[in-house]
Order: structure tokens, then sequence, then C-alpha cells
């Protein structure tokens, strides 16, 4: 494995996408890593999304690590990290197992599934 990591991770504020937010943290430590959080949200979401955004950068900064914050206006998440992770040469996707049905579209469960499948590189789903 190399020594320096691209970790994209799905979040959607669920508790399952904390935990793979804490497990890509632990990863990039490891590794000197960098991270890329990706939140992709409904119309009309964007104040809640800054809010999960907010959090998840609050919990980078005291690890220290290299990282950016996107949101996503969009309706399909599995389309929008499998598309990131290939256009911007991420080494990992990251992605909870499970996550909220409405606050950002994340309906994982179907989206850790497809980001599975069809991802061009690696994929850790974290169970809680």
């Amino acid at each position: 494995m190399k020594d320096h990591m691209n970790i994209l991770v799905g979040i959607d504020g669920s508790e399952h996408s904390k935990e793979a937010l804490l497990e890509a943290i632990n990863t990039a430590k490891r590794f000197s890593g960098f991270i890329k959080v990706v939140i992709v949200y409904k119309q009309g979401k964007k104040e809640e999304t800054k809010k999960i955004l907010e959090e998840a950068q609050r919990l980078i900064k005291e690890a220290k690590i290299e990282h950016n914050l996107s949101s996503i206006l969009g309706s399909n998440p599995a389309r929008a990290l499998i598309n990131t992770a290939k256009h911007e040469n991420f080494d990992l996707i990251v992605v909870g197992s499970r996550g909220l049905s409405s606050t950002a579209s994340f309906l994982l469960g179907s989206v850790s599934r497809q980001v599975v499948s069809k991802a061009n590189c690696d994929v850790l789903v974290v169970k809680k």
C-alpha cells in the first residue's frame, strides 16, 4: 500500500455516515491521506447540508488532516461519489452501510451497494 492516500467520503448527517467519516479520518492519519467529504442534497436542504458539513469540518480539523468539503445538488449520491472518485483520482471511497432517507437523499444500503459495484477504486463500507 502506498504512503499517501486520497480518500473520498460520502456523508448525509446520519450516525452511519459519521462513523464512515471517523474511519476515513483514521485511515488518513495512517497513510498521510487527503480527505474529500461530499454530501449530495436535495433542493431546499441547503441549511441542513451546511450544518452537516460544519460538523464534518470540525472533526477533520481536530485530526489535522488535509481536506476539502463539497456539497452537490442532486438526487443520486452513488453516481456523484463514483464520478468524483473517477475524475479526481481517489484511491478509496468510504460510505456508511445505511443512512438517512431524506436530509441529503442518501438512501444508503442502495447507495453503498451501487458504489461497491460500480466504483473504479476500493470501497470501504463502514458498519456501525
